[in-house]
């Protein structure tokens, strides 16, 4: 990969630029590269400094539409400097998608605090500083633009195990309409999206889990990358000019409730 330039890519002025945090693997390395596919250059980055080239290379190996960006969504400092270098390299964002995230499992009884501030430092703290950083970055050319945070259904559905994590992404859903109220006036929307289970790694859950969820997923199947790229890329699209403050669920219909049927029951 060549030398990127601190001026932007006259070749690519006229794509909007995209930052997608933790876009090194999974769901926001489909994200990534929906948006690309889109029309957008964008700035993938992820704590994964490798993973994240990897990416950016495979969408664009010259650096024109798309560079990877080293950033720890849990450090105030790097943030701020990887939104500046990506405003100096490629241009200010337009599009924000907060991805970044953890989700270990841990019994809340002896959880360490520590387990507790890590969730919440990556997954709630990282989403209010990127935000914070993508704002002032429009505000200063006069507004305008989209953030779509990822929540989770697990935001409006517990389980046992990921407290700290159910609490961050439920934190998340509360944040976005703040956020959606207080950036109204700057024309930037913000919106969330609360994913269901959705297969990206062979070892994310067990085999009983993932029957037992399948069983209450009235779609029949669960969830794959793409789902959740072709949301966010509908909720930074002119066509969700009107979406604001919404989560967006998708899920195969996990959330309306559980499929259950009483024998002999008719009513």
């Amino acid at each position: 990969m060549s030398t990127p330039s601190l001026t932007p890519d006259p070749s690519s002025v006229d794509r909007p630029v995209a930052i997608v945090t933790g876009a090194g693997q999974s769901l926001g390395k489909a994200i990534a590269e929906r948006l690309h596919g889109d029309g957008f250059s964008v700035a993938v980055t992820d704590r994964e400094a490798d993973l994240a080239a990897t990416v950016a290379n495979g969408l664009d190996a010259d650096g024109r539409t798309a560079r990877s960006y080293h950033l720890d969504v849990s450090s105030a400092e790097a943030i701020v400097a990887v939104f500046a270098k990506v405003a100096a390299e490629m241009g200010v964002p337009a599009a924000l998608v907060n991805n970044a995230g953890i989700y270990p499992n841990h019994a809340l009884i002896d959880m360490p605090v520590e387990a507790w501030d890590g969730v919440m430092t990556v997954n709630l703290r990282g989403t209010f500083l990127c935000t914070q950083a993508f704002a002032r970055a429009r505000a200063a050319i006069g507004g305008g633009g989209a953030i779509v945070n990822l929540a989770s259904a697990a935001a409006f559905s517990a389980r046992v195990g990921v407290a700290h994590y159910s609490a961050s992404k439920a934190g998340i859903v509360m944040f976005t309409k703040s956020a959606a109220q207080e950036f109204g006036p700057l024309g930037i929307r913000v919106n969330a999206i609360a994913p269901g289970l959705i297969e990206v790694r062979d070892d994310q859950v067990t085999p009983e889990y993932r029957d037992n969820y399948l069983s209450m997923i009235p779609r029949g199947r669960t969830g794959v990358a793409a789902d959740i790229a072709s949301a966010a890329a509908y909720l930074v699209s002119p066509e969700a000019d009107f979406v604001n403050g919404h989560c967006l669920v998708v899920d195969g219909g996990f959330l309306t409730g559980r499929t259950l049927v009483r024998s002999g029951d008719d009513g």
